[in-house]
């Protein structure tokens, strides 16, 4: 039986591996859970390895909580609300304003994970492919005003006084090889080999140095639309120590996850030079930031489990987010990194079985903003920028080895508002905001081969 298992475990990730679509950010540029039950509890789960997706996303060391041959399943519909808002001096005295909504969908994001544990009891191993993040946009360029009153976004005019069409796609799928061992019946440790998958595409591409004509004094960045991906690899350990029946508490750490640069392919955008046309590459190196993270868990009662998480994210010095000392801004006018803060997240979680067959969850995430205001023009493709999330759930156990769940949470809107850092606009005379709210429902299939779910 556990051969032809196996098999279409393979055969499930092979698909999971080759359909990874963008996934988009709620803590920092993270999903804040992984799966309909640990997103339905806020996120929480580093001390409480309710379901197989979320304790591969959180700490290796729970999946010594799952028996036999354990899968489970899940995909999310993720919706992101998006708007861009600028003002900026014109000319003649006045002021042009406006706003833009990016083209906003459903997203699916996939998350497939499975574990096995060993004959003896002590040691479990386990392999997952969960899309653990992201961001993105879609904003129209801004048709230049024709007659007075008429009102533009100016931070979108057509290149060079604007950006034009802002276009960002990054996805990053994690593919975990874990293993758990059971030090003692209440002390388990975890570690984790990361093998990363990034792609990402951006339209302009302010990391490349603009290409500049000193006769007109005009500046167009090329795009980066060709997707680009890259892989790269880290690693995540954890503990997890049961007090008694009622108290447990978990710790982790994820490494940085180190990729090799970006590179493309595109071409010289200014159209005032000889070589407007003409091929040219350019790279970018983006890494993943490292991830402490500690969590207590409560069964306060058989029927109710409480349990909540803290996490700190250091995005400040990781490669692609950090920024010199000297600005945002290389002496070749591209960009350096996005200049994120390092931000922390808490989240809180419940779970509540008033029968056999049914468990209800309900939860709170909250994440510190890692965009700096002043620096809300650069981040513009990437508005990492929610911070309250609630969420709820409800599972349904059909048999003792199967259960389905359904999930839903709600990021609500926050914004953050800076100037346009241009030297030809006096400070103080421009704005740049970033609105963004998010909504998503889940589905998860959970199934395991002894015992009961």
């Amino acid at each position: 039986m556990l051969r032809p298992r196996l098999s279409a475990l393979a055969l499930v990730g092979f698909f999971f591996l080759a359909n990874v679509p963008t996934a988009f950010a709620t803590d920092g540029h993270f999903l804040h859970g992984i799966g309909a039950v640990n997103s339905a509890m806020g996120g929480a789960g580093i001390s409480a390895p309710e379901s197989l997706l979320g304790t591969f996303n959180l700490n290796p060391a729970g999946i010594m909580a799952f028996d036999g041959l354990r899968m489970e399943f899940s995909m999310e519909m993720f919706q992101a609300d998006r708007t861009v808002s600028s003002s900026a001096p014109t000319p003649g005295g006045g002021t042009l304003s406006g706003s833009t909504q990016s083209k906003k969908a459903f997203v699916p994001i996939p998350a497939f994970g499975a574990s096995y544990r060993l004959p003896g009891d002590r040691v479990v191993l386990g392999l997952a492919g969960l899309g653990t993040g992201g961001f993105g946009v879609d904003y129209p360029a801004s048709a230049v005003p024709t007659a007075p009153g008429q009102s533009a976004n100016p931070i979108l005019l057509p290149q060079p006084n604007g950006f034009g069409q802002v276009y960002s796609d990054y996805s990053l799928l994690k593919i975990a090889a874990s293993v758990a061992w059971a030090v003692t019946d209440d002390l388990w440790l975890g570690a984790a080999l990361n093998i990363d998958r990034a792609a990402l595409a951006v339209a302009p591409m302010p990391a490349a140095s603009p290409d500049f004509d000193p006769a007109t004094g005009t500046a167009f960045f090329p795009n980066a639309t060709a997707a680009d991906g890259a892989f790269g690899i880290g690693f995540q350990v954890g503990l997890l120590y049961n007090v008694n029946d009622i108290f447990a508490f978990g710790a982790s750490y994820t490494s940085e996850q180190w990729f090799r640069p970006f590179e493309w392919n595109s071409t010289h955008a200014n159209p005032n030079l000889a070589n407007f046309g003409e091929p040219r590459t350019f790279s970018f190196k983006l890494n993943v930031p490292a991830v402490v993270g500690g969590g207590v868990a409560v069964q306060a009662v058989p029927e109710l489990l409480l349990t909540a998480d803290f996490k700190y994210y250091f995005y400040k010095n990781t490669p692609g987010f950090e920024i010199p000392s000297t600005g945002p801004f290389n002496a070749d006018g591209s960009l350096a990194g996005f200049g994120w803060d390092n931000i922390y997240s808490i989240a809180f979680g419940v779970k509540y079985e008033p029968a056999d067959i049914i468990a209800l969850y309900g939860g709170y995430n909250f994440s510190d903003n890692p965009v700096p205001d002043s620096l809300s023009m650069i981040n513009i493709a990437a508005p990492a920028i929610v911070q309250h999330h609630i969420s709820v759930g409800v599972g349904i156990r059909a048999t003792k080895q199967f259960e389905i769940t359904a999930a839903y949470y709600h990021a609500f809107r926050n914004s953050g508002t800076g100037e346009i850092l241009n030297p030809a606009i006096p400070p103080g005379t421009s704005s740049v905001t970033n609105s963004m709210q998010e909504n998503s429902v889940l589905l998860q299939f959970s199934y395991v081969s002894r015992g009961a779910i």
